[in-house]
């Protein structure tokens, strides 16, 4: 936890070097963090949410406000904590006459349906995992060289075991329905080990089959929550963010499972889908500093709209 914090304060100092951008010139850092345990509530128990990085740390290393620990506001309020960036999105990627999906393949995957003219409430919940089986199998299979299926090789060179991937689609996850959030803890190396071991891959066709088929267990969940939870809404185009738009074999198989949804090129959005996040959190540390609610209760499953966040002020003050 500290050294994270020490770490996430270097790397904006180097930021601000690399963009000739004085740290006196920022207002405040917007820091996430990384996430080590998310349970969303259930049977009537607020959920719980912890995050690495000390914020503390970030303030004194830079002399900068730190807005940190977004996510345990709304689940005192009763929500899950995620996802957090539909209200961002709508702000920011709202299109006058196209209804959009706009789906994160971070290590969970979740979407974000903005309506047309913004004449709607956004729509957001997680679809299930993004890439985290992915690069668990993938760890597995290369004895940690690679850690993610580097452009979707592997998955690439196997075939999915239908079978299994519709036994794995019937996880009871999937039935849920939103507001819901998703992590580790559900789809995780623990899920990955139990598939391993039913499966035994021993070659290297019969790990690349095994990549495949986690592959296609992203897609397919995530067409099966539009299909389930979008429907009967417009949707006329859709967008891929996040580490798993990287992988080819990923997107094309997105692509086949949403067919005839148009996805999107990359740059689409005007902005580097690797950044949409980092982009998102610091526009709801934005929103904290100006007593803006940054949650979509809709979205969340809180009571009601909350400032979301805790403030630390830099080491200058």
């Amino acid at each position: 936890h500290a050294d994270m914090g020490d770490w996430l304060g270097e790397a904006v100092i180097a930021l601000c070097e690399s963009a000739r951008v004085g740290p006196s010139r920022v207002e405040a850092i917007g820091s996430h963090g990384h996430t080590v345990w998310h349970e969303p509530p259930s049977s009537g128990r607020s959920g719980a949410t912890l995050q690495l990085g000390d914020a503390a740390r970030i303030a004194e290393r830079t002399g900068i406000d730190v807005v940190h620990d977004f996510r345990a506001r709304d689940m005192a309020a009763g929500g899950h904590g995620a996802p957090l960036v539909p209200w961002v999105d709508h702000v920011l990627f709202t299109d006058p006459s196209n209804a959009r999906a706009i789906q994160n393949l971070g290590g969970m995957a979740n979407v974000t349906w903005l309506a047309a003219g913004g004449r709607e409430a956004p729509v957001a919940f997680d679809t299930g995992p993004g890439v985290a089986l992915i690069d668990a199998a993938t760890e597995m299979a290369t004895s940690g060289a690679w850690t993610f299926d580097r452009d979707g090789h592997l998955g690439a060179r196997g075939r999915a075991y239908g079978l299994v991937l519709g036994r794995l689609l019937e996880h009871p996850f999937f039935a849920e329905t939103p507001p819901r959030s998703t992590g580790r803890e559900t789809f995780g190396r623990p899920f990955v080990k139990s598939v391993v071991e039913e499966l035994r891959p021993t070659s290297k066709e019969d790990w690349c089959n095994v990549i495949a088929t986690f592959t296609e267990l992203t897609a397919r969940s995530i067409a099966q929550a539009y299909k389930r939870w979008l429907s009967p809404r417009p949707i006329d185009e859709v967008f891929l963010t996040g580490g798993g738009a990287r992988n080819p074999t990923l997107v094309g198989a997105i692509a086949r499972a949403l067919d005839p949804l148009p996805i999107q090129p990359r740059d689409a959005l005007k902005v580097d889908p690797d950044a949409r996040e980092a982009m998102a959190f610091a526009v709801l540390a934005w929103a904290h500093l100006t007593g803006r609610s940054g949650n979509v209760p809709g979205a969340t499953g809180a009571r009601r709209s909350r400032v979301l966040g805790s403030f630390v002020p830099g080491s200058g003050r």
